[in-house]
């Protein structure tokens, strides 16, 4: 039983890793820096930061329940 919480936390903290960094990693640089980006900073940052929060809540999560397996 421990092994399948340890791979249901090392899943939670793989999917919350790349949810967090996805928004930087499917930025594409050409679009950096253009007025359009500056434009749309405010909302890029309202959405990006809803998945950083979410993405760091699936690591905190699979995290701690590979915590728990350890003891």
């Amino acid at each position: 039983m421990s092994k399948y919480i340890s791979i249901v936390g090392i899943i939670l903290v793989m999917i919350g890793t790349i949810f967090s960094l996805w928004s930087i990693l499917g930025t594409k640089e050409n679009y950096v820096g253009t007025a359009d980006w500056f434009n749309h900073q405010q909302e890029n940052f309202k959405k990006d930061k809803k998945k950083v929060i979410i993405g760091t809540i699936l690591i905190i999560t699979g995290s701690f329940l590979q915590i728990i397996v350890m003891f």
